[in-house]
C-alpha cells in the first residue's frame, strides 16, 4: 500500500463537496492507491461507492486528466456487468488533496476475498458463469477496441443478495484503465488476466469430487480454455485465441457435447481421425497418447542425448507430445517402464503454473528476492521427481526402496534445510513431497512482496539445492546410479515466461552436471533468453544444444517426413472404428514431385495466359506434397488433411470412393491452396503487428513468384526457373529496431524459419530465412530449396519496414526486366572486385 494514504477513519461521517446529500458511512476496503467507502443518501436511501485517492497517486505533471480514463471507459460500455461511474471530483481535506470517484455500490465482496472465505462453495457452474460474463464483456471491449487494462480478482465483484429466492450470483467489473496507477503486476492482455483468475478458481475445486457432466466440463475448462484458448495469442494455431464469441459458443455447447460424446478424454477414443490435434487436449489420457504417439518423429535421438537441450518449433509441432512421451509418468501409465529400457529418468513439467505464480515477472531490485521463483521451480520439480521415482521403484525395485527410502528422506530433510516434522510419518516420502508442495505456495505468496524493502526473504533455495538433492537421490538408490535425471520443461517461452524470469531460472536450467540435464521447449529461438541474471551468456554446443524442429523437417532429405506422417495418420485412422481409409497413401495417393517440372508448368501456363487450365492442374497433391508442406507443424498437417476430407464430402464420400486416391488430385490441390490462403489471412489477425507481418510475407511471396515466372536459376546446367522460397542476406544484418522487431515476430510465429548455417555470396556466415512451407501453395511456388532472394541490408530493411515499396521495387514484370536486373548485379560485382583490387 502507498505510504501517502491517509488513515481510513478520516472520512467516516463526512460529506464531499460537490457530491451533496451523500454521507460516508463505512470503510469497505483499501487498495494500492486509495480507500473505498460506502456512502448513503439518507433522503433517497440510495447507496454509492466512494473511492478516495490521494491526488499524487493519480496525477503528475504530464498526466493531466488521465485519471478520468477509468470513468470514461466504464461509462462508454453497455455491458451490464460494468460498474458505472456518476461523478469524479477533486476534494481537499486539510492540507491534502484527493480525487473522489463515485459509482454504483455493489453489495458483496471482490472475488479474491470471496474465494478466501468461500473456497468450498466454488464449483464448476460457478466458474462457467464467471467465464460467460467475462466473454460478453470481452466481446464489447474488442468491438470498441478497448482493454480493461487491470483485470484481477480484486477488481471483480461477486454480488449476491440474501433476498434473491434463487440465490443467484452476479459478477461486476470495476477499475477500468488504471494499469499505470494500480501498482499491480499486470498481464499483457485481458485474456491472460482471465486465465489467471480461472486457474485460481479451478484450484478451489477437488477434481475427484466431480462426476459426470461436471467432470467433463472441468476437463474442458482446464485443458481447453485455461491451457489453450485464453493463453494462446496466435490465432493461426488456435482459431479461438482472442475470440470471445467463439469461446462463448464453445462454453455454451458443453452440455450438448457431453450428451453426444460423454467424456471422450476418459474413454480415450477418437470420434474422427482428426480429433485431439494438440497433446494438451488429451488431458491425462495416456492410453490415447500411447496409441497416437509416433516414434518416427524427427529429432528424437537428439532429445535423448545426455546434454542440455533447447527444443524450438511452431505451436503444434509435437514438442509437448514427445516430452510427455519421454517422461517416467507416461512410461509407467503406458506400462513401458521396464528397467531394461530405461536409460534415464524423465520428469515432465509444463510451465503453466510457473506463469500463473509469476505473471509478467520483472527482476526485483533486491538480490535477496532472486531465489523466490527459483525456490518455486525447484520444489515443484523435486516433488514431482520424488513421487514418480517412488511409484517406479515400488513397481520394479520394491525391496531395495523399502530398505533405503526412510534414510533417503532423512538425508533430504537435512540437505534441503527444511525443518523435519515430528510424528511417526516424518520420514515417509509422502510427508516430504507434501511439504515441498506447500513450499510452492509460500514462494508464490512471497513474490507479491519481493519489491518491498525490509520484507524478510529467507529460506529460499538457490540453484545448487536442486543439483545436490538429485545427486543424493542417485547416490542412495543403486537403480538410479547409471540413470541421470532429464527434466523436460515445456512451453518455456517469452512473453509467457518473461525474459527476466528466464534469466533468473537459467542459473539452474543451463547448469551442466552428469546427474541432471534440462530439456527446454520454446516457440522459437527468439523466445528464449541466452543469458542468466548474473550476466553469463550461454553458448550453443557448449552449455546446450539447439534443435529447431522446423528446420529439421524443412531440410530433411531422407524421406523421414513422409514416413513420419504416414505413421502418424495410420495410427489415427486405426483408432476410429471402421474408418474407410487405412493409411495416407490410400487417401491421397502417391504423386512424386519434380520441382523443376512444376516450375516450368507454372511458367508455361502463365505465358500462355491459359488460366482456365488451372482447374486441371495437380501442382499440390499426393502424400509427397503433404510431406513437403510440413515444417514440423504437425497440428497443421492434421487440420489440412481433415479439411481435405471435409471438402470432399466427409466419411461417407470416402466410403463411396473406390480406388486410391480416395480424394482426387484436383480436389486435393484446391483444398491445399484454400487452406494456405486461410493461413495467410490468419496472419493478419496476429496481435500487434499482424497486418504488417502479412504485408511482409505477401511482398516476399509475390517477388519470389515473379522470379519463378521471369528469372532463370544460375546454378544448374538445365537453366530451370528461379525457385526462391528463402531470403539470403548478402552480409551480416544491421537492421533498425523496428525492422528487427518485425523479423523477430516473423520468427516467433514461425512464419519465417531461420537457418543460422547459411553462407552469403560474399563469404560471410549469415542466417537464411525460409518461408514456412505451409504458405508455398498460396503463392504458387515450388518446394525447391536451391534458390534464394539475395538481399542487401537496405533491401531487407525495406522489406520489413516498407513491404509495399519493396515489392514495387523488386518485383519482376518480364524477362527483359530480369535481364536488366542481372546486368545491374554483374556491374555491381565487377565494381566490387575492382575496389578490392
Amino acid at each position: 500500500m502507498r505510504r501517502n494514504l491517509p488513515p481510513k477513519e478520516e472520512f467516516l461521517g463526512k460529506t464531499i463537496k460537490g457530491i451533496p446529500g451523500y454521507v460516508i458511512r463505512e470503510h469497505v476496503a483499501s487498495g494500492s492507491n486509495g480507500h473505498l467507502y460506502r456512502a448513503v443518501n439518507e433522503q433517497t436511501n440510495n447507496e454509492w461507492a466512494f473511492k478516495i485517492v490521494p491526488i499524487s497517486n493519480v496525477i503528475s505533471n504530464d498526466e493531466r486528466d488521465e485519471y478520468l480514463e477509468e470513468a470514461r471507459k466504464a461509462n462508454a460500455l453497455e455491458n451490464r456487468s460494468v460498474v458505472r461511474y456518476h461523478q469524479v471530483v477533486k476534494h481537499s481535506e486539510g492540507k491534502s488533496e484527493y480525487v473522489v470517484f463515485t459509482c454504483d455500490y455493489v453489495k458483496g465482496q471482490n472475488l479474491r476475498d470471496y474465494v478466501k472465505k468461500n473456497a468450498s462453495e466454488i464449483d464448476v457452474p460457478f466458474v462457467e458463469n464467471f467465464l460467460r460474463m467475462m466473454f460478453r464483456l470481452l466481446y464489447e471491449l474488442e468491438r470498441r477496441q478497448y482493454q480493461h487494462g487491470d483485470l484481477h480478482a480484486g477488481n471483480v465483484l461477486v454480488a449476491k443478495s440474501e433476498f434473491d429466492m434463487d440465490g443467484r450470483i452476479d459478477f461486476r467489473v470495476t477499475d477500468f484503465g488504471v494499469r499505470r496507477f494500480s501498482g499491480h503486476p499486470t498481464h499483457a492482455t485481458d485474456y491472460l488476466a482471465i486465465s489467471q483468475i480461472l486457474n485460481d478458481l479451478l484450484n478451489c475445486i477437488e477434481y475427484t469430487d466431480c462426476e459426470g457432466r461436471n467432470r467433463y466440463a472441468y476437463n474442458v475448462l482446464r485443458d481447453d480454455f485455461l491451457k489453450r484458448h485464453l493463453i494462446e495469442t496466435d490465432p493461426t494455431v488456435d482459431p479461438l485465441a482472442s475470440n470471445p464469441r467463439s469461446m462463448a459458443e464453445k462454453l455454451n455447447k458443453i452440455d450438448n457435447d457431453y450428451r453426444q460424446k460423454g467424456d471422450a478424454r476418459a474413454n480415450a477414443r477418437l470420434v474422427t481421425p482428426f480429433d485431439y490435434p494438440n497433446c494438451e487436449q488429451m488431458g491425462k489420457s495416456y492410453l490415447l497418447l500411447k496409441n497416437l504417439y509416433s516414434d518416427r518423429l524427427l529429432g528424437l535421438s537428439e532429445m535423448r542425448e545426455r546434454s542440455n537441450l533447447v527444443l524450438t518449433g511452431p505451436r503444434g509441432c509435437g514438442k509437448t507430445t514427445v516430452f510427455r512421451a519421454l517422461s517416467l509418468d507416461y512410461l509407467i501409465s503406458a506400462d513401458n517402464d521396464s528397467p531394461l529400457q530405461m536409460e534415464y529418468i524423465g520428469i515432465y513439467y509444463r510451465c503453466d503454473d510457473l506463469y500463473f505464480a509469476f505473471p509478467r515477472y520483472r527482476t526485483p531490485v533486491r538480490p535477496a528476492a532472486f531465489d523466490v521463483p527459483m525456490h518455486f521451480l525447484i520444489v515443484t520439480l523435486l516433488a514431482t521427481m520424488l513421487e514418480q521415482v517412488t511409484a517406479w521403484a515400488q513397481r520394479c525395485f520394491a525391496e531395495e526402496f523399502q530398505k533405503k527410502s526412510r534414510q533417503l528422506v532423512v538425508d533430504l530433510w537435512e540437505i534441503l534445510g527444511l525443518t523435519r516434522p515430528g510424528g511417526p510419518t516424518a520420514d515417509q516420502m509422502s510427508t516430504l513431497t507434501n511439504r515441498l508442495k506447500k513450499e510452492r505456495k509460500r514462494a508464490a505468496d512471497k513474490q507479491r512482496f519481493a519489491h518491498v524493502e525490509n520484507e524478510p526473504l529467507e529460506g529460499y533455495f538457490g540453484p545448487e539445492k536442486m543439483v545436490e538433492a538429485c545427486r543424493l537421490v542417485r547416490d542412495r538408490l543403486s537403480f538410479l546410479e547409471q540413470r541421470p535425471f532429464y527434466f523436460f520443461i515445456d512451453d518455456y517461452s517469452d512473453p509467457k515466461i518473461t525474459q527476466d524470469l528466464q534469466t533468473n531460472l537459467n542459473r539452474l536450467l543451463m547448469y551442466r552436471s552428469p546427474d541432471v540435464f534440462f530439456k527446454l521447449s520454446t516457440e522459437s529461438p527468439v523466445s528464449f533468453s541466452r543469458r542468466d541474471i548474473d550476466g553469463k551468456k550461454f553458448v550453443e554446443s557448449r552449455e546446450y544444444n539447439l534443435l529447431n524442429l522446423s528446420l529439421r523437417y524443412l531440410t530433411d532429405d531422407s524421406d523421414g517426413r513422409k514416413k513420419f506422417l504416414e505413421d502418424l495418420f495410420e495410427r489415427r485412422f486405426s483408432e476410429v472404428e471402421n474408418y474407410p481409409v487405412r493409411n495416407l497413401e490410400e487417401l491421397l495417393g502417391s504423386l512424386p514431385r519434380n520441382e523443376n517440372a512444376a516450375a516450368r508448368l507454372f511458367r508455361r501456363n502463365r505465358e500462355e495466359e491459359n488460366r482456365a487450365s488451372d482447374t486441371d492442374l495437380r501442382y499440390y497433391a499426393g502424400c509427397e506434397t503433404i510431406a513437403s508442406m510440413c515444417s514440423g507443424d504437425i497440428h497443421y498437417m492434421i487440420r489440412l488433411v481433415s479439411r481435405m476430407v471435409e471438402d470432399y464430402g466427409g466419411r461417407d464420400a470416402l466410403a463411396a470412393s473406390t480406388a486410391p486416391p480416395r480424394i482426387p488430385f484436383q480436389k486435393q490441390n484446391n483444398s491445399i491452396r484454400a487452406a494456405a490462403g486461410a493461413f495467410m489471412e490468419s496472419i493478419r489477425t496476429l496481435p500487434e503487428r499482424g497486418p504488417q507481418l502479412a504485408e511482409v510475407i505477401a511482398a516476399f511471396g509475390n517477388v519470389a513468384r515473379s522470379y519463378l515466372l521471369h528469372e532463370t536459376s544460375t546454378n544448374e546446367t538445365e537453366n530451370p526457373p528461379h525457385q526462391a522460397s528463402r531470403i539470403e542476406p548478402y552480409e551480416s544484418l544491421n537492421l533498425s529496431t523496428e525492422a528487427q522487431d518485425v523479423l523477430n515476430d516473423l520468427l516467433r510465429y514461425s512464419i519465417l524459419i531461420e537457418d543460422p548455417r547459411g553462407k552469403s555470396r560474399r563469404g560471410m556466415v549469415v542466417p537464411r530465412y525460409y518461408l514456412r512451407r505451409y504458405l508455398i501453395p498460396h503463392f504458387r511456388l515450388t518446394f525447391s530449396r536451391r534458390d534464394s532472394l539475395q538481399l542487401e541490408n537496405h533491401q531487407l530493411e525495406m522489406l520489413l519496414s516498407q513491404p509495399k515499396e519493396f515489392e514495387k521495387a523488386e518485383r519482376l514484370k518480364s524477362k527483359d526486366a530480369a535481364a536488366r536486373r542481372r546486368g545491374r548485379l554483374q556491374q555491381q560485382e565487377e565494381r566490387g572486385l575492382f575496389d578490392n583490387d
